[in-house]
């Protein structure tokens, strides 16, 4: 009987965890284009996968590159993207989430705010 009840206690808490865990981690998942303007040399979209993994393309003098990384929500409203390999390897970014649905992404730092498109899931 009390082999059942934790078994049934923590199949219960593996659900709770997998509800409470963000949302913004399943609106996050996809490929995202830049839909206005970034600061030269900057990255001309994200892909960001299951597991924290972050991809961000760019072109340079006609040269497509990209860096790889890893992304971590702080909190509901922060997210921090850590670059370990390519041009913008050792960097790591703090954003602001102000928007982030379906079709749309906006993020901000203290010197501007960077507004996404979807454009793949």
């Amino acid at each position: 009987m009390q082999r059942k009840f934790l078994k049934l206690f923590a199949l219960g808490l593996m659900l709770i965890l997998v509800a409470c865990s963000s949302g913004n981690e399943s609106q996050i998942k996809g490929k995202w284009s830049l839909a206005g303007s970034m600061t030269a040399d900057a990255p001309t979209s994200f892909w960001f996968k299951w597991g924290g993994s972050v991809v961000a393309p760019w072109e340079k003098h006609n040269i497509i590159m990209q860096s790889k990384g890893e992304y971590e929500f702080i909190d509901d409203t922060h997210i921090k993207i850590n670059m370990q390999s390519g041009y913008y390897n050792g960097n790591s970014y703090y954003f602001e989430i102000v928007k982030l649905d379906e079709k749309k992404m906006v993020l901000k730092t203290n010197f501007q705010e960077i507004e996404m498109k979807r454009v793949e899931d």
